[in-house]
């Protein structure tokens, strides 16, 4: 839920607006589907990277023709980009979810912050599914991983299948209709916020600042990466360097987390 928020933040379309049409939904979808192929596809741990982001987006680019009036390879692919961006952030060793911290907690803390971005947006937010987008999500995907699988001589993601897609895609709805009815019913979202941010405030409006500062670097470094990506002489690795060094220098300069106390 907090990358979709995170993808309505970017296209500058806080509110209903962000889902008025399909490259604004496609963008949305985006912003969440590394994670269903870390989760669900096997080996799909290996598209959870920045370079196969900006393959994926390179491949989109020169094959902007597959776009349908249901998906938009291009908006998708875009936002597939920024997710990693945004975790380069929430995740620094730094950041407001830090590395090395047990799944358990982390995941507690992570469906807190999905409970708080839900209720806090405004007008009705609506999750964007694989399964709203038909057919074409899945032959876009599955095109683009086998291609990948092709130039990095990956044999098992060149010879994936439609429907191992298609699962994962699947199982990853169903995971967050599962986390959206339980964000309904989570009540001490607010408490478990406080008591798991790792900066240690006393009182939800400071996680809350906590959150807010760390969400605007989290989106000043994904704008930065799709800033390089539309450069097409720019390469993938050279795009990854620019991002790590726009990470670096705002966690240096204090940008993304709270000044420590006296």
């Amino acid at each position: 839920m907090t990358h979709q928020v995170f993808a309505c933040r970017a296209l500058h379309a806080y509110g209903s607006a962000c889902f008025a049409g399909v490259s604004q939904r496609s963008f949305v979808l985006g912003s969440s589907a590394p994670d269903a192929f870390k989760l669900s596809l096997k080996g799909g741990g290996d598209l959870h990277r920045l370079d196969y982001a900006a393959f994926q987006l390179r491949y989109a680019q020169g094959n902007a023709g597959t776009a349908t009036e249901k998906f938009d390879v291009l908006g998708y692919s875009r936002a597939f980009g920024t997710h990693m961006a945004e975790d380069a952030v929430g995740h620094h060793p730094d950041g407001y979810l830090p590395e090395g911290v047990r799944a358990s907690k982390d995941h507690l803390h992570e469906a807190a912050i999905d409970t708080d971005q839900a209720r806090s947006f405004p007008g009705n937010y609506e999750s964007q599914r694989f399964a709203h987008f038909g057919d074409s999500v899945v032959i876009f995907s599955t095109a683009a991983i086998r291609a990948y699988g092709k130039e990095k001589g990956h044999q098992l993601f060149a010879n994936v299948s439609r429907e191992a897609v298609a699962k994962a895609m699947h199982r990853f709805d169903r995971l967050e209709t599962w986390e959206q009815i339980a964000s309904e019913v989570n009540f001490p979202y607010r408490r478990e916020m406080v008591a798991l941010d790792p900066y240690g405030p006393v009182a939800f409006n400071q996680t809350r600042a906590n959150f807010e500062r760390a969400s605007k670097c989290s989106l000043a470094a994904a704008s930065g990466w799709q800033a390089s990506m539309l450069d097409l002489t720019i390469s993938a690795s050279d795009a990854l360097k620019a991002l790590e060094e726009n990470v670096t220098a705002m966690f240096r300069q204090g940008e993304c987390q709270p000044a420590p106390n006296p």
